[in-house]
């Protein structure tokens, strides 16, 4: 649930759908590129600076428990990102199970009893 709590809370949100390729280039310029496998899809998520420490320091504490050596599974909920989907209402929600490849630091800044977190970049997810 820990990194569900990331997506769902997003302020920006990406998916790198694009094969891996491999290319070489000759001489003459003739450039050549063959797919290696399966694409896996690259989830790019930022999280908004100004949330209050005391409403969500419990969740970050669980997503620093699955930090970058656990799977976890994120679903792209239609209530939280409509637009994933387009026009339509999907029959059921899309599924991924992640890994965190790039866990962002959080930093508090402000007074004491209004403490507030902000983010070094992006949370990046590689499907597994």
């Amino acid at each position: 649930m820990s990194f569900q709590w990331v997506l769902n809370n997003a302020e920006t949100f990406s998916i790198n759908r694009l094969d891996t390729v491999a290319s070489t280039q000759s001489r003459d310029g003739t450039v050549k590129a063959v797919s290696r496998g399966t694409p896996k899809k690259i989830f790019t998520v930022r999280l908004p600076d100004g949330p209050m420490w005391k409403d969500i320091y419990t969740d970050i504490e669980a997503a620093e428990t699955l930090d970058r050596h656990t799977t976890a599974s994120i679903t792209i909920q239609y209530a939280t990102h409509p637009w994933y989907y387009g026009d339509t209402t999907p029959g059921s929600e899309e599924t991924y199970t992640v890994i965190c490849v790039e866990f962002p630091q959080w930093t508090i800044f402000g007074s004491k009893n209004a403490a507030q977190v902000s983010w070094s970049g992006p949370f990046v997810f590689v499907e597994v």
